[in-house]
C-alpha cells in the first residue's frame, strides 16, 4: 500500500520565500492562459473573417482544428492553476488572526 504524502507548508524564515515562489508560479500560468485566450479570439476573428469572404472549407477547417487545440491546453491550464491555488493555501486555522498579535 502506499502512502499519500501531503504538502506540508513551512512556517519559518523560509516561507514567505516559498510563498512568493509559488504565487509568481502561479501568475506566470495565469499570463499564459490569458495569452491562450487572446490566441482563441484571434482565431474566432480569423474564422469569422474567412467565412466572410468565402474562402476554402479546408482553410476554415484547419484554423478551427487549431483553435480547438489551444482552447483544448487552455482548459488544461486553468485546471492546474486552480489546483496549484487550493494547494498554496494554508489549512484553514494555520494564519493568526488578522491585524493581531494572536
Amino acid at each position: 500500500m502506499g502512502t499519500k504524502r501531503r504538502y506540508q507548508r513551512k512556517r519559518g524564515p523560509d516561507a514567505q520565500v516559498d510563498d512568493t515562489r509559488v504565487n509568481d508560479a502561479i501568475t506566470d500560468l495565469s499570463a499564459y492562459a490569458l495569452s491562450l485566450d487572446a490566441e482563441c479570439h484571434r482565431l474566432d476573428n480569423r474564422v469569422m473573417e474567412l467565412a466572410a469572404r468565402e474562402s476554402s472549407t479546408a482553410e476554415r477547417r484547419a484554423v478551427v482544428r487549431e483553435r480547438a487545440e489551444i482552447e483544448e491546453e487552455l482548459g488544461a491550464f486553468r485546471r492546474i492553476i486552480r489546483a496549484l491555488a487550493r494547494a498554496a493555501r494554508p489549512p484553514a486555522g494555520t494564519l493568526p488572526p488578522a491585524g493581531g498579535d494572536g
